[in-house]
C-alpha cells in the first residue's frame, strides 16, 4: 500500500485526474445486451416470437393445462397415482414446456449415456445459450479467443427424485449421475458444451436469480474478468412435491390464473421456462458490429434481514435496492419510464412492492407517468427464470420503442398509486437513446435485485460498397437434417420481411456462423435468387458444388451485419425411465 501511495504522490495533478477519469469510465461503462435466446410456454422460442406475443397482449392457457407431456405424448407425472391423486387439481394448472426430453448431444459433443443422465434443465439451458450466442453473431472461433463468463440461475434439483421414489437399483446409477444433477453443473455444462473459457457460476436466490446473475456479470465485465458474459436462468418442474409445498403455503391460485395488478388476484400459477442474454462491454460491442437490444446501466442486490420472517415481503428492501441501482447507474429516478415488476398475483406482496416503486421513482415529485407491467400475466410465474423473462421483455420494449400492454384480467385494485400506470394498449415510447427502464425482482427468501436499462443508440449505417456480381451463400450445419431445417428457418424469416439485402445476409452467414461439416453453397445475385437457393437447401437439393470459390478477401473490410435466426438442432429423446413420475 505504501508503495502505491508513494507512486500517487509522484504523479502530477493532470495524471491523477486522467487516472481517476479512466477508472470511473471502466467502473460505469454501459454493458450491451447483444443476444437473446429463450424457451417459454406457448411455443415461444426466440426474441421475435416473444415480442409478437407481448405486443399482442397474449397469454398462454394455464387453467387445466397440465400435466406436461414429453415428445412421445407421455405425461410427466401420473395424476392417478395414489400419492398424487390428492394434488391432481393443483398439478393440472400451470404453463409448461413440452418435450423437455429432447436434446441434441452431437451438437454439443455429449455422449448418449451422459445425455440421458443430464438434468433436462441443463439441456434446455445449453440450447438456449447456443441460440443467444448466434443471435449475438458470436462464433465459437471468436469466443475461443475471449474470456467468457457464465452466470446462470437455477434453484431446483428434481430430475433424480422420481428415480429413488421408483426404487432404482444401485447398479443403475452411473458416473454421469452426479454432474448431471448438480446445481453447479448448470453453469459448468453450459461452459463445457459451448467451449467457453472463464468464470462459471450457478446462482440461486430463487426468483431474483437472473437479475443477481446480471449484477455479477456486469461487475465481472467492468473489472475485465471476462470479455463476454452468458447470463440467464432456467426453471423446470420435474417433481410434483415442490408444488405441494407451495400449495400448503397458500400462494398458488385456486382459479388457475395469474393476474398481476388485478383486484381479484388469488395467487400465482407455476410456470416453466428459460431465458439467456449475451452481455458485452459497449465499446467491444460497437467494435464488433453488434446490434444491441439495449444497455445495462446499473444494478443492485439487497437482502433486508430486519423483518419478521424469510417469506415476509419488505418495502424497505425494495426501496433500498431501487435506490442503490439508480446510484449505480447514475440515472435520476424521474427518467425511468417503465418498471417491470415482480408482481405475480399475490396481492399483499404486490402492494408492498408497488408502494416502494412509487415512492422511489415518483416520490420526489416527478410528474411524468411511470408505466408498470408484469409478464407473469402472459406466461405464469417462471419462478427462478422469471427475472430473465422480465429482462427480455423490457429490453425488447426499449428496442422496439413501445411498451407492450398488460393482459387485462379483471379490475385494477383501488390502492395502486395514481403515479403508476398499467398499460392496457401498446404505448408508443419515444425519445431515442434517452429512454430508461428498470426490472425488479425478489426471491421468496428475501433477496431483492434491481437492474436499470437504457435504450441503445441506433447502429449507424456502414459505408461500404457491395461486391460486384454474385456473392457466395454458405450454410453450415452438423447434420444433413439440421442443414435443411436451418435453411427452412432462414427462408421463413426472410420471406416475411423486406429489411435485408442478399449481400448483408450472405456476409453474416459467412462471418458470424460456426463452420460445420455439412455445407450448402450457392452463388446469389439478388434477393429473389437467395430465397430460391434457400428453398433448394430446405428441400435437400444440392448446391452449386462446381461453383468457383469466393475471391480471397471478399468479406474483408467494413460491412453491415444483420440478425438471423439460429441454426437448427437435431434432437432425440433422452429420459431416464425411472426418473419419470410413474
Amino acid at each position: 500500500m505504501r508503495a502505491y501511495v508513494d507512486g500517487l504522490r509522484e504523479m502530477s495533478r493532470p495524471q491523477l485526474e486522467l487516472m481517476l477519469a479512466r477508472r470511473h469510465r471502466d467502473e460505469t461503462e454501459p454493458i450491451a445486451v447483444s443476444g437473446m435466446g429463450c424457451r417459454l410456454p406457448g411455443g415461444v422460442n426466440g426474441p421475435e416470437a416473444l415480442w409478437r406475443m407481448l405486443r399482442e397482449g397474449g397469454a398462454v392457457t394455464t387453467k387445466g393445462a397440465g400435466p406436461p407431456t414429453d415428445s412421445r405424448g407421455r405425461p410427466r407425472w401420473n395424476l392417478d397415482a395414489p400419492d398424487l391423486a390428492p394434488l391432481a387439481a393443483t398439478l393440472a394448472h400451470g404453463a409448461f414446456l413440452p418435450d423437455v426430453d429432447l436434446f441434441d448431444p452431437e451438437y454439443f459433443g455429449v455422449g448418449e449415456d451422459e445425455a440421458a443422465a443430464m438434468d433436462p434443465q441443463q439441456r434446455v439451458l445449453v440450447m438456449a445459450a447456443a441460440e443467444a450466442l448466434q443471435d449475438a453473431n458470436l462464433t465459437r472461433e471468436e469466443l475461443g479467443r475471449s474470456t467468457v463468463g457464465v452466470y446462470v440461475g437455477s434453484s431446483t434439483v428434481e430430475y433424480p427424485v422420481a428415480r429413488f421414489r421408483n426404487g432404482a437399483a444401485p447398479d443403475s446409477i452411473t458416473a454421469h449421475a452426479a454432474p448431471g444433477a448438480a446445481l453447479s453443473g448448470v453453469a459448468a455444462r453450459t461452459a463445457v458444451a459451448l467451449g467457453l473459457n472463464g468464470p462459471a457460476l450457478t446462482v440461486d436466490t430463487a426468483c431474483s436469480s437472473a437479475l443477481v446473475a446480471v449484477h455479477l456479470a456486469v461487475g465481472a465485465l467492468r473489472r475485465r474478468e471476462c470479455d463476454v458474459a452468458v447470463v440467464g436462468a432456467v426453471h423446470l418442474q420435474l417433481s410434483p412435491w415442490t408444488t405441494l409445498a407451495f400449495e400448503r403455503s397458500g400462494v398458488l391460485s385456486p382459479s388457475g390464473t395469474c393476474r398481476p395488478f388485478a383486484a381479484d388476484a388469488d395467487g400465482y400459477v407455476r410456470a416453466e421456462g428459460c431465458g439467456v442474454l449475451v452481455l458485452r462491454r459497449l465499446g467491444d460491442a460497437r467494435a464488433g458490429g453488434d446490434l444491441p437490444y439495449g444497455l445495462v446501466r446499473g444494478s443492485a442486490v439487497h437482502q433486508h434481514g430486519a423483518r419478521s420472517g424469510m417469506a415476509v415481503p419488505s418495502g424497505v428492501g425494495h426501496r433500498r435496492v431501487i435506490e442503490e441501482a439508480l446510484r449505480s447507474a447514475g440515472v435520476e429516478p424521474e427518467r425511468i419510464g417503465f418498471v417491470e415488476a415482480q408482481a405475480n398475483g399475490l396481492r399483499i406482496a404486490e402492494q408492498v412492492e408497488l408502494e416502494a416503486v412509487a415512492a422511489a421513482y415518483r416520490g420526489a415529485g416527478g410528474t411524468a407517468p411511470l408505466h408498470v407491467g408484469s409478464a407473469k400475466a402472459n406466461f405464469g410465474y417462471l419462478e427462478t427464470a422469471s427475472g430473465a423473462l422480465g429482462l427480455m421483455k423490457t429490453l425488447l420494449a426499449l428496442h422496439h420503442g413501445e411498451i407492450p400492454p398488460q393482459p387485462h384480467q379483471g379490475p385494477r385494485p383501488p390502492d395502486i398509486d395514481p403515479a403508476l400506470l398499467v398499460p392496457e394498449e401498446p404505448v408508443p415510447w419515444h425519445g431515442g437513446a434517452d429512454r430508461f427502464a428498470a426490472v425488479n425482482a425478489s426471491g421468496f427468501t428475501g433477496t431483492n435485485a434491481h437492474v436499470v436499462l437504457q435504450a441503445a443508440e441506433p447502429v449507424p449505417p456502414v459505408e461500404a460498397a457491395d461486391p460486384p456480381g454474385p456473392v457466395p451463400l454458405t450454410l453450415c450445419a452438423h447434420t444433413p437434417r439440421a442443414l435443411r431445417d436451418t435453411a427452412a428457418r432462414l427462408l421463413d424469416h426472410l420471406a416475411g420481411r423486406d429489411d435485408w439485402s442478399h449481400v448483408t445476409v450472405c456476409r453474416t452467414l459467412a462471418l458470424k456462423r460456426d463452420r460445420r461439416p455439412v455445407r450448402h453453397t450457392a452463388a446469389v445475385g439478388d434477393r429473389r435468387e437467395l430465397l430460391d437457393r434457400l428453398a433448394d437447401a430446405a428441400a435437400g437439393r444440392p448446391g452449386d458444388r462446381g461453383a468457383a470459390p469466393p475471391p480471397e478477401g471478399l468479406w474483408d473490410g467494413p460491412g453491415a451485419l444483420c440478425r438471423l435466426p439460429p441454426a437448427a438442432f437435431t434432437c432425440r429423446s433422452y429420459w431416464l425411465e425411472e426418473c419419470r413420475w410413474l
